[in-house]
């Protein structure tokens, strides 16, 4: 039987470099790009990999979220915040969902969210 190993989100990005460097600087993605400048890009972090291909259609990039399981939600929440990127409306709770999240916006629109089942953050 064939067993699926990981996903990887290929992201629309108005800027890719713009959006490697947000994931990378605020918070501590490894990225690599292809063309210059880049029309597609890669960002990957502990397993978890983001990918950006570019668009000049804004709306796409607002339309279009992604979420990112953590070990420790706590501990990215604290490096997003004390860069400043955490998104107004998604600050750290326990969703009744049972998970523990918040939210990033980066430059293109793309809404992250990262969290964790509240039953493995104790």
């Amino acid at each position: 039987m064939t067993k699926m190993l990981r996903a990887i989100p290929v992201l629309p990005s108005t800027n890719v470099a713009e959006s490697l460097a947000f994931v990378r600087d605020t918070l501590g993605f490894k990225c690599w790009t292809w063309d210059d400048p880049p029309t597609y890009g890669g960002a990957a972090l502990d397993g978890a990999e983001l990918h950006f291909s570019s668009t000049d259609r804004k709306e796409i990039c607002a339309w279009t979220s992604c979420r990112v399981d953590v070990d420790d939600v706590q501990a990215i929440y604290e490096r997003a915040k004390a860069a400043g990127v955490v998104h107004p409306n998604g600050d750290l709770g326990d969703k009744p969902w049972g998970y523990r999240e918040f939210a990033v916006l980066d430059p293109a629109g793309i809404l992250i969210t990262f969290g964790q089942d509240i039953d493995e953050k104790d």
